[in-house]
């Protein structure tokens, strides 16, 4: 098999597929605002301090703030002193967020469900084989990435 080529093919599939609006929707419910609002509420605890947000969603601290403001703006999440540490701010879902948030699972399994149908039975266990495939082996998948070798002094970077 031609790996190459066919991760090629991959990217243009790839870049096809999230043109359709089905999938579209699918991926605005899984990042930023409702990602973060998702964290949360899986927490044990219930809150957050802003830089485990950073953390855990591989992002900027601009982008988290930027995030955290619209969520507080719309009255989904609210930021308080942390009790044990009154330097530190958590950051908590309200009822209203979790309410939107069981909205937009809800919609998200109609989307999800639409497009499996759209699959048929046979692609669709197909497909939900091999992605519960990738999620298994994503540690893995994450040592996949091109492998940097240190820039030491006298050593020189080609491009």
């Amino acid at each position: 098999m031609d790996y190459r080529q066919s991760a090629r093919d991959f990217l243009d599939h790839m870049n096809q597929f999230h043109k359709i609006s089905l999938i579209r929707d699918l991926l605005a419910l899984s990042s930023g605002e409702l990602a973060v609002l998702d964290y949360l509420s899986s927490l044990s605890s219930g809150s957050a301090n802003a830089g485990d947000i950073t953390s855990a969603f591989h992002i900027g601290t601009s982008r988290t703030t930027a995030i955290l403001n619209a969520l507080e703006k719309k009255s989904y999440a609210r930021r308080m002193a942390d009790p044990e540490d009154g330097r530190c701010v958590l950051v908590c879902v309200t009822d209203k967020g979790r309410l939107f948030l069981e909205e937009k699972r809800q919609e998200a399994i109609r989307h999800m469900a639409d497009f499996l149908e759209l699959l048929g039975p046979d692609d669709a266990l197909e497909y939900m084989r091999i992605i519960k495939s990738a999620v298994q082996k994503k540690d893995r998948l994450a040592s996949c990435q091109p492998k940097q070798e240190p820039i030491t002094e006298g050593s020189s970077v080609h491009i």
